[in-house]
């Protein structure tokens, strides 16, 4: 089993053994809640394990994908101007990686874009895309559970493990997108891109957000508020599925 294939192993299991801490029952709680939710299960993954994706389909799904995670990477910004002090570093260490740890050339959305002529779809033509309905209810939503108004919750702490809550949910599946965007991608035989080292790397930032969950639920009692924005934002993620799966059908 490679490196990579080991790390996402380990992210996904859910498994919970006598004498385990505290802390990693709750983290194996969320796991669980994450991954037995119906959205892990969304019909969009078995699309990207069977087809090989045509040169539309392609740039259709990934300026699609680019649409979504653009916006996520602003929204982890608010993200972190809502944590408490003790909770920033977290969400600031998945920031830095998305932006290429301080190399502007090495930064996420590049990895897309030469993912994409790769698959043989230039700039001019990914961006000729339409967002998908389904993409932009979630892009319309998400910044309720990233950045959460005051009517969410009566303490500001509150709404910051609500974001918490969010952004766990969306590392968590974010392991599983990878997973299967390898599998559709290595079909034009693309697999080793440099964007699918997202199988580790989202497998790590899994990590960061389980623990910036515990933060709350283990120092502040905040179970119920990160519960809440991770199932908020699982639920939300349905949107994004259905949209990602549409442009697999263009």
């Amino acid at each position: 089993m490679s490196t990579r294939q080991a790390s996402a192993f380990r992210d996904t299991d859910t498994a919970t053994f006598p004498g385990e801490s505290l802390a990693a029952s709750a983290k194996s709680a969320l796991r669980q809640r994450a991954y037995g939710h119906p959205v892990a299960a969304h019909p969009l993954f078995s699309q990207l394990a069977a087809g090989e994706p045509t040169r539309r389909q392609a740039g259709a799904f990934l300026r699609n994908y680019d649409a979504h995670a653009s916006v996520l990477r602003r929204l982890l910004l608010s993200s972190a101007t809502i944590m408490p002090e003790e909770a920033v570093g977290y969400v600031l260490e998945n920031v830095r990686n998305e932006y290429g740890n301080g190399d502007p050339d090495r930064r996420h959305q590049l990895q897309l874009f030469d993912l994409a002529e790769k698959a043989g779809v230039p700039a001019s033509e990914l961006q000729s895309h339409e967002v998908r309905p389904g993409v932009g209810r979630f892009i319309d939503g998400v910044g309720a559970f990233y950045a959460p108004p005051e009517s969410s919750h009566a303490s500001p702490l509150g709404r910051a493990a609500i974001a918490a809550g969010a952004i766990t949910a969306t590392e968590l599946l974010a392991v599983r997108e990878f997973e299967h965007m390898q599998m559709a991608f290595g079909k034009l035989g693309l697999a080793d891109h440099i964007w699918f080292d997202h199988v580790v790397v989202e497998a790590e930032h899994s990590d960061e957000s389980l623990a910036l969950a515990l933060y709350f639920i283990e120092r502040h009692g905040m179970t119920a508020e990160v519960e809440a924005g991770l199932d908020g934002m699982l639920a939300l993620n349905g949107e994004l599925y259905d949209g990602l799966a549409s442009a697999l059908t263009a």
